[in-house]
């Protein structure tokens, strides 16, 4: 039986492990649970303040979705293996992105061990006063749940700007709560996303609605949808409006057409895949509904000889074996020369995305075999990312990340996220 894993984020100060401390404490008798800690700091306040209660596990020095991905996965493993626990929370520091722990998890190899809940996001409303840090509404973007805490104390318009949040976050959350000193019910942890093939529909009726038609449409996180089939999908049909998050081939994605235009944007959404359509009756929305769930990506199959494909801003694509990374110029014969402890040889990222010809402006996204993908980064920025195609002149194992891998050479600002094992697609996006 799968492991329920809770992630719960949210900014510096939110109340995290208060909220944490007071749920253990109401499944103390009925659930053996444990906790994965991650300090920002050595110093393991966090850990501590758990430690005694249940099993804990801390992994120290960096966010576990930044500078110590690489710790979450055998952390988490050693947990389960050692003390069995019938459901674990993961406290992330304040500084952390949810999508990115969700992402991790996801390509950990785990399998039926674990279930990864939905995302719980714990939020001081008055800290949304009077302009909120950018990536406190990042985690907000990211959550399925949002809790308020210190609801006794917070002002009046900090709990108002909580209910705006609530009001316009995009999917629906599956619950918000307020709470007072952590005090939340057990219901926080266990809402469920909606199942696959969930569909509402109604005709408007009403003075200035009449005659118009909705239609809404969820999937779970594990389909993948074609982003080049939703992209024709939305161009082509004539509705007047639609929104939705996507689980793509390309990653997760926020699709919305309006004015005849249609925007993607990268969302760090991870509950499922969801799309609401608005249109005057007899636009097809019933049909949109059903191009789009028939986008499905279908991957390719595995080849005998390992290749990247290379895919242009036209759709063009090239298949690039490692013999034909060897041939380009701008050649590593020392990738640990580079990026220091990472043997192999290599070749310039910017060799292999100069194939494709972008155009200026063009951006360019990373997809791993186990779909993970990297959100769209400037051609122009690639700078020293080096694509590493071999190790004493045989193919990179994969237990080194290959067939081929993509490193960053350290530096300022730098992040190991930047980091990509198993490289299967690289996509040129034009501008």
């Amino acid at each position: 039986m799968s492991t329920p894993v809770h992630v719960v984020a949210g900014f510096l100060g939110a109340g995290k492990t208060t909220l944490l401390l007071e749920q253990l404490a109401l499944r103390a008798g009925s659930e053996r649970c444990a906790v994965l800690v991650n300090d920002f700091g050595e110093a393991r306040f966090d850990a501590e303040r758990f430690a005694g209660s249940v099993p804990v596990r801390d992994i120290p020095g960096g966010c576990i979705c930044c500078t110590a991905p690489e710790a979450l996965a055998p952390t988490l493993s050693a947990l389960l293996a050692s003390e069995r626990p019938d459901r674990v929370f993961i406290e992330s520091t304040g500084l952390a992105r949810p999508a990115d722990i969700v992402d991790t998890l996801a390509r950990a190899g785990f399998g039926d061990r674990i279930a990864l809940a939905p995302v719980v996001v714990v939020v001081d409303p008055d800290r949304l006063l009077p302009e909120p840090p950018v990536l406190l509404m990042d985690q907000v973007d990211a959550a399925a749940v949002l809790v308020a805490s210190r609801a006794d104390t917070a002002s009046d318009q900090g709990l108002a700007a909580f209910d705006r949040l609530v009001a316009d976050h995009y999917p629906p959350l599956l619950g918000s709560w307020k709470v007072t000193r952590g005090a939340a019910p057990v219901d926080v942890f266990d809402v469920r996303p909606a199942p696959d093939a969930v569909v509402w529909r109604q005709v408007r009726q009403g003075l200035s609605t009449d005659g118009w038609e909705a239609a809404s449409r969820a999937w779970p996180a594990s389909v993948v949808l074609d982003m080049g089939g939703l992209k024709a999908a939305l161009g082509g049909t004539t509705v007047e409006r639609v929104k939705g998050v996507f689980h793509t081939d390309i990653g997760w994605y926020r699709l919305e057409r309006a004015g005849g235009q249609v925007e993607a944007v990268p969302s760090p959404g991870r509950t499922g895949s969801r799309v609401d359509v608005i249109g005057p009756a007899g636009t097809g929305v019933d049909a949109l509904i059903e191009t789009l769930d028939a986008a499905r990506y279908e991957a390719p199959a595995a080849d005998e000889v390992p290749v990247i494909r290379l895919v242009d801003p036209g759709g063009y694509t090239v298949e690039l074996t490692r013999q034909a990374l060897g041939a380009l110029p701008g050649q590593i014969p020392r990738v640990e020369a580079v990026v220091p402890g990472r043997p192999g040889q290599g070749v310039w990222l910017g060799e292999v995305l100069a194939l494709a010809a972008p155009p200026d402006g063009a951006s360019f996204i990373l997809i791993a075999h186990d779909g993970m993908t990297t959100e769209p980064a400037p051609v122009a920025a690639v700078g020293e990312a080096v694509l590493v195609h071999g190790l004493d002149d045989a193919g990179l194992p994969p237990t080194k990340g290959g067939p081929f891998r993509i490193l960053i050479p350290p530096g300022e600002g730098r992040s190991a996220c930047a980091n990509v094992k198993k490289l299967a697609r690289i996509l040129i996006a034009a501008p």
